[in-house]
């Protein structure tokens, strides 16, 4: 079973998503702080996660940044998506930057956040299936 990473301060927001994903079969784990992010991050390791810029003790960048520096390549290469108040247009820079490719802008589709968790996931698999041992 994928294991999916939701850090979301708003519990409305994380609860939404967080139930959809589990209806779609994933385990689902939620940080809602980025010092516990990147502790679930060390313990999980998810397959996939998504995460807010805008949270409390440290913040989604700094979240993204420690992921991105982590000595594992497995927790370094992480799929991320970042869902965000902020305009998703002007931070696409910064975010390739982090090696983010995925931007949704709050209020976002359930169904568009799930069809692009499912295309993230189904494509990690594909790369894993076809990596020579």
């Amino acid at each position: 079973m994928k294991r999916i990473l939701v850090v979301e301060d708003e519990l409305s927001i994380s609860n939404l998503i967080t139930y959809n994903l589990e209806q779609s079969g994933y385990q689902v784990t939620t940080a809602y702080d980025g010092a516990e992010a990147l502790r679930l991050v060390e313990e999980l390791c998810p397959h996939l996660i998504t995460l807010d810029l805008l949270l409390p003790l440290q913040s989604g960048w700094q979240v993204l940044d420690a992921i991105r520096r982590h000595p594992r390549k497995q927790v370094a290469t992480v799929p991320i998506v970042v869902l965000s108040a902020l305009s998703c247009a002007r931070l696409r820079g910064e975010l390739q930057q982090h090696g983010v490719s995925h931007c949704l802008g709050k209020p976002f589709s359930v169904t568009e956040l799930s069809l692009l968790v499912n295309s993230l996931l189904d494509e990690q698999r594909d790369q894993t299936w076809s990596s020579p041992l």
